[in-house]
């Protein structure tokens, strides 16, 4: 993980437009903000993931900082102590997915439905479990679609194995349909 430009979206609308899944582009800001905001020095306790990511995309002064403050903790409360950066990305993450469910009146939601055809499985399914029927259905029909077309994207890429193929990004596309985008946890 490294420092991003952070871009202050306001609304999950704003992202419909990029390419890949809007939830995890959405979040994959958020999670750059957190990181590398100076009011991450409240932070208490940190995951694995997040205190790396701290170290990696933080100003050093203001890392160092936390780290120290995190140092003076007794070593017990490390151990099960959720962390707090993982806290925030859920209630945001759970915001955004109201937001999106809200808004599938929407012009830019209905049009995202009918052509933009990327979306992670797991954002897909926290979707589907937030939506009605027929718009459950919709999502349903994005994430098969885009299994069948990256399926037959990393078929045809196993054929010119042999070859310099500029297909290699499928397989990135494939990573982040499975599994959301890198660097961030659902």
């Amino acid at each position: 993980m490294r420092a991003n430009k952070i871009i202050f979206y306001n609304s999950i609308l704003q992202v419909l437009p990029e390419p890949g899944c809007p939830l995890c582009r959405f979040m994959k800001n958020f999670q750059a903000a957190l990181l590398q905001n100076p009011a991450t020095r409240q932070v208490g306790h940190l995951c694995n993931f997040h205190a790396w990511g701290l170290a990696a995309s933080q100003d050093a002064a203001i890392a160092a900082e936390l780290f120290l403050g995190l140092l003076q903790e007794r070593y017990e409360t490390f151990i099960g102590s959720p962390c707090e950066i993982c806290h925030v990305l859920q209630e945001e993450e759970a915001l955004r997915i109201r937001e999106f469910v809200n808004f599938m009146g929407r012009k830019q939601v209905k049009e995202w439905l009918r052509f933009k055809t990327a979306c992670c499985i797991a954002h897909g399914l926290k979707l589907k479990q937030s939506l009605p029927p027929a718009a459950a259905a919709a999502i349903g029909a994005i994430l098969d679609g885009h299994r069948q077309q990256l399926a037959e994207d990393l078929t045809k890429l196993l054929d010119e194995r042999g070859s310099e193929h500029s297909r290699w990004g499928v397989l990135g596309q494939a990573a982040e349909f499975l599994v959301s985008q890198r660097g961030i946890h659902v």
